[in-house]
């Protein structure tokens, strides 16, 4: 593509047209008068009359100016092309005169050639063959629509500015840093746990396990020891939070929550406060519903809440870091301006069960992260991991008489050998003088392990043996 810049470069350029194509298009009549000496050429005289103007030309050849006879005797009496599709073609505009000769000399073709109108600003060519630059200084139309849509952009990025920092004005004027020395000296209570070791006071947990794991269970045994001070999974004290304690119900149905809440023998019922949301609106939705979740949450001094779950309240995509980013500060601003202070959030485990499934932002944000999951033989294992908390997996069991969990600490292998023993001793009371043969196939492992099993059942006193034929060990249950 040919650049051209300076005056010289279109005087050169404007030479390649011939004075017929610059001045017969606007009306211009001519006629021979005499040949040039030494030449076939002919001088040739032009005349332009449109009855309020009037105008005689002389041209001599196509490399020489032209020669004004007749112009109001006023300026220079030669007129060069240039001067010519200047005055002639493009309205006596120099920005016009210059788009002109440059788009025909960008697009490789005489531009001029193809113009048969009286002044270039009325010549409005297609967008195929103008570039925006041309068209831009040449069809006011596009430059209007060109200037109203730079406004409007430039209008929203200065909005954003201006929204950004009404947006910090609300937020307030920023904590002013301090020394070390005065930190150190502030009185700061020094219990900082709500659950010792796995939620502090103002924190934020995010429960994690797969579906029907045990998430509402175990969280409505959390809200059980919130409300009363019993301690959770009858292994970490607790201090009762101030305040009430809401619970977002957006898994079970209103009649499933009464049963599964019932068993629990809450005691002090007047401090818990239900949202029963399954199949109904998503109270973070819109700004309206949020001001009003707000406002009802402050009503009811709740200063705890636990959403069952995540996903229910989340109308994203899981996997979008960024929409999980904006909802997540946005669900922390709801919570700030209700005045909550701990948060507890389930949300779903991957497939392995001990990550979170979908963005990295909700494993960042909490405080901590608990996980529930279970093996191939249903036994429930808790852990939790995090700001000052490091809970290794350990077994939980649950007991049908009080209907509470309990976590034992004890890790797979005892949970392993706890299974076998129960699926052992089972076996031999349904086929008492049963061979270590017959036992050994109600259970998986290797020999060795097997072997240790049924000895551990004979050690705690819960099978005994008889010689049977061959001299083999008949196993009975006590």
């Amino acid at each position: 593509m040919a650049s051209i810049t300076s005056r010289a470069h279109f005087e050169n350029y404007s030479k390649l047209t011939l004075w017929r194509d610059i001045l017969e298009p606007e009306g211009f009549r001519w006629e021979r008068l005499e040949k040039i000496n030494g030449s076939e050429e002919y001088v040739l005289g032009w005349t332009y009359d449109d009855g309020e103007f009037q105008i005689c030309l002389q041209t001599f050849g196509e490399d020489e100016p032209a020669f004004i006879l007749d112009w109001n005797h006023e300026g220079n009496h030669q007129l060069t092309k240039l001067e010519a599709i200047k005055k002639f073609r493009c309205g006596d505009n120099w920005a016009y005169t210059k788009a002109l000769i440059a788009e025909s000399v960008n697009i490789g073709e005489n531009t001029i050639d193809r113009i048969g109108r009286k002044r270039w600003e009325h010549y409005q060519q297609s967008s195929l063959d103008m570039s925006p630059e041309v068209r831009y200084v040449s069809d006011p139309l596009f430059q209007g629509i060109v200037d109203q849509e730079l406004g409007t952009m430039i209008a929203k990025d200065y909005a954003k500015v201006k929204f950004d920092e009404m947006k910090f004005a609300q937020e307030g004027e920023p904590e002013s840093a301090i020394s070390l020395s005065d930190f150190l000296s502030r009185e700061i209570p020094q219990n900082k746990w709500i659950v010792d070791g796995l939620l502090i006071k103002s924190g934020k947990v995010f429960f994690a396990a797969k579906a029907k794991a045990g998430k509402t269970t175990l969280c409505l045994s959390l809200l059980k020891s919130l409300v009363d001070g019993d301690n959770f999974l009858g292994k970490f004290d607790v201090e009762v939070p101030d305040g009430q304690i809401g619970y977002m119900n957006l898994e079970l149905t209103d009649g499933q929550m009464q049963e599964w809440v019932t068993r629990q023998g809450i005691l002090n019922q007047e401090r818990v406060h239900f949202w029963n949301l399954r199949g109904k609106a998503n109270p973070f939705r819109s700004a309206i519903s949020r001001a009003r979740l707000i406002e009802e949450i402050r009503s009811l001094g709740v200063k705890t809440l636990i959403i069952d779950t995540f996903a229910k309240i989340f109308p994203g995509q899981a996997n979008d870091n960024s929409e999980v980013n904006r909802f997540l500060v946005m669900l922390d601003d709801v919570l700030d301006k209700a005045g909550v202070e701990q948060l507890v959030m389930l949300v779903h485990a991957g497939n392995d069960a001990k990550k979170i499934r979908g963005a990295t932002a909700l494993t960042d944000h909490p405080d901590s992260i608990w996980y529930l999951f279970n093996d191939d033989d249903k036994n429930r294992y808790f852990s939790a991991i995090g700001r000052d908390t490091d809970i290794p997996e350990g077994l939980i069991k649950f007991d049908p008489v009080s209907n509470q969990l309990e976590f034992t600490g004890a890790g797979k292998q005892v949970a392993k050998e706890s299974t076998a023993k129960s699926k052992v001793l089972e076996f031999i009371q349904k086929n008492p003088g049963s061979n270590a043969s017959l036992i050994d196939d109600a259970i998986g492992g290797n020999r060795a392990f097997k072997i240790k099993i049924r000895k551990q059942l004979i050690k705690d006193g819960l099978v005994f043996t008889k010689k049977g034929p061959n001299n083999s060990d008949l196993y009975f249950a006590v």
